[in-house]
């Protein structure tokens, strides 16, 4: 960016030198550096040594700093490991293959939680959201909200299951819908969630499977619960609490089998991810959809964005990140953003159920 003569008769210079103090003075330090290599003027009464500023703060800090600078450049990005701004590659999207090798430091920038084809880092959402805003790399952006499918026979025939990443930017909000699909097409008595599969559902970092058998990841949680319950000095009955937190989506499906061809609508307890559930009538096909909302442009250490990424240090019900929000609120933005045909379509003969 190179610095350039302003008009001095421009509006902002015709203020108060006290009032144009307090106008700089409130503006966040990365604002104050765009603002440094804009004019001759700027850059005198912005003026701060740069190197020893930034290095005084702190690490989440400094990431924000470089992701206020990336909020106005198309090309760039900034990267939370290496606190540096990366260029652009439109190589790199949510369904390419080793993908991390596709960023600079190699940084794993992803919710950890993904054992699909499709894994969204937060550097392809920022993108997405500040390419429709500045209506810059077209090409790309739709590269990145291009919808993505994977259908694999189960390696316990005849079971089919499949997988859907749709996402969205509904009110400048970045929203991705997940669908996991089992089904049995054929005549054959085998469940849909045998324990001796090896299927697995990331809903979440606090909802999922972790193994095919209800009973199975029943079990698993059960062993996490009470891990957790002895290293936090629990009493019996939060972790009972947690315990029932945690599974949330076994509840789920086998409440749906009790009313099949219906929906059973719930939410996470800590992020803002609402879930429906649903078993045909035949009871040969059992469907979950996720609705995450990952909020607006931000830094990679904001709330937005943590609270949906798994900790690898922690068993995976941590009781580190939490958000508040509207349950429901996800699933109702998703549905209010599509046209009416395809709402009624989608209504049609559904009964929503809240599972307690």
């Amino acid at each position: 960016m190179g610095h350039s003569q302003m008009d001095p008769n421009a509006a902002i210079f015709q203020l108060s030198p006290d009032i144009f103090l307090l106008i700089l003075k409130h503006l966040a330090l990365h604002d104050k550096f765009l603002l440094s290599h804009t004019c001759k003027a700027f850059r005198h009464s912005t003026y701060h040594d740069w190197d020893s500023e930034i290095s005084r703060l702190s690490s989440s800090d400094r990431v924000g700093f470089w992701a206020g600078l990336a909020y106005t450049l198309p090309d760039y990005w900034a990267c939370p490991k290496c606190c540096k701004l990366h260029l652009i590659n439109t190589s790199d999207v949510p369904a390419t293959l080793y993908r991390q090798q596709l960023i600079p430091c190699q940084a794993d920038i992803s919710r950890g939680i993904g054992t699909e084809m499709y894994s969204i880092h937060h550097h392809h959402i920022q993108f997405a959201l500040k390419l429709s805003r500045l209506c810059k790399h077209q090409q790309y952006l739709g590269a990145l909200m291009k919808p993505y499918t994977d259908t694999r026979i189960s390696l316990l025939n005849p079971l089919t299951d499949s997988y859907t990443a749709e996402p969205n930017i509904i009110t400048k909000q970045f929203i991705l819908r997940e669908e996991w699909n089992i089904s049995n097409d054929t005549s054959t008595t085998l469940p849909l969630f045998p324990e001796n599969g090896t299927f697995h559902m990331p809903v979440c970092p606090h909802l999922g499977l972790t193994s095919s058998g209800l009973a199975s990841s029943r079990m698993r949680k059960k062993w996490d619960a009470e891990r957790l319950q002895l290293r936090h000095k629990m009493t019996e009955l939060e972790e009972l609490t947690l315990f029932k937190e945690m599974t949330l989506i076994e509840d789920g499906i086998a409440f749906a089998f009790r009313f099949p061809g219906n929906w059973i609508y719930n939410s996470c307890l800590r992020c803002p991810t609402d879930i429906g559930i649903i078993v045909s009538a035949d009871e040969r096909k059992v469907t979950v959809r996720a609705w995450h909302n990952f909020g607006v442009e931000g830094s990679p250490m904001g709330t937005n964005w943590r609270v949906h990424v798994a900790d690898p240090s922690q068993a995976w019900a941590t009781l580190g990140s939490y958000m508040d929000y509207t349950h429901r609120s996800v699933r109702t933005l998703w549905m209010e953003d599509i046209s009416d045909e395809t709402k009624s379509k989608a209504q049609t003969g559904i009964l929503g159920r809240k599972l307690h």
